[in-house]
């Protein structure tokens, strides 16, 4: 067991040296259209393994609508300067969800499980994923400081937890997350954000630490909900397309939570 654990991890790290730095290759160098290619294919990815993890729910999905919005939702938030289209898009996406429960063989029953459903799964993953290209948008430092709060979040609670970990956040979710992890998780990406912020944003010590908390939050929550849909589903990875690391899912989580708490905070509150 121990080798077996130990050949993991060795996979899990020699995985990561290869993609860290073709993401930051992207993130900061690549133009924000590439950018938005490069998310808009791991979103597909993403999308393939979500519906495999919602075909293990009693309500059967609609996999042709959930790849439409797959297509073509991030076009409708990425290339317009409002939401509108991606208003529009969604309305028409629940218009036709009702249409073909009506004219279904049972049009009666499971109406508003079976709607709703449909229409979560359909904008869970292009809605959520498109953020990071938005970011992108702003400045390819938000990026940065989004991914390395998060990965400083999620590493320095691993091993608080492992070291110290003696009160269960919510176990019945993630049985291995601590009260002490979480604590040490953000003491961790605090002092990540801070130097980011030294060194790269220059922004208002005040204003950062208050993104950085939000962010950290947003990306705990993340990984509790997709906790949450592992468990409902009976699976233990999204996927398996990232050696060592799982799928699509299992490493964008925390980041597909937080993007949209960052993106709003950047343009409503920080006006960027």
């Amino acid at each position: 067991m121990e080798k077996s654990k130990s050949k993991e991890m060795v996979i899990r790290i020699i995985t990561g040296l290869i993609l860290l730095p073709l993401a930051l290759l992207l993130i900061i160098k690549a133009h924000p259209h590439v950018f938005f290619l490069a998310i808009y294919i791991i979103s597909l990815l993403a999308t393939y393994e979500f519906i495999n993890i919602a075909k293990n729910s009693p309500v059967k999905v609609n996999k042709f609508l959930v790849w439409a919005s797959a297509l073509i939702m991030p076009f409708t938030m990425y290339f317009f300067y409002d939401f509108t289209p991606f208003i529009l898009a969604c309305f028409i996406l629940l218009f036709i969800l009702f249409l073909l429960k009506m004219f279904s063989s049972n049009p009666t029953e499971n109406v508003i499980e079976e709607v709703s459903y449909n229409f979560f799964i359909s904008l869970y993953i292009p809605f959520l994923f498109t953020f990071l290209a938005l970011i992108k948008n702003i400045g390819y430092e938000w990026v940065l400081f989004l991914c390395f709060v998060i990965w400083a979040s999620d590493t320095f609670a691993y091993f608080t937890g492992v070291a110290l970990g003696k009160h269960k956040l919510i176990p019945k979710v993630s049985p291995g997350k601590s009260v002490e992890g979480l604590i040490g998780g953000a003491v961790g990406a605090l002092i990540v954000a801070y130097f980011f912020n030294k060194y790269l944003i220059g922004e208002s010590i005040t204003i950062v630490a208050i993104i950085a908390i939000d962010v950290i939050a947003a990306g705990v929550i993340g990984d509790l909900i997709e906790s949450m849909m592992k468990r409902s589903a009976g699976v233990k990875d999204s996927g398996s397309i990232i050696p060592g690391h799982g799928g699509i899912l299992d490493r964008f989580d925390s980041l597909i939570i937080a993007a949209p708490v960052l993106y709003f905070y950047l343009i409503y509150v920080a006006g960027k």
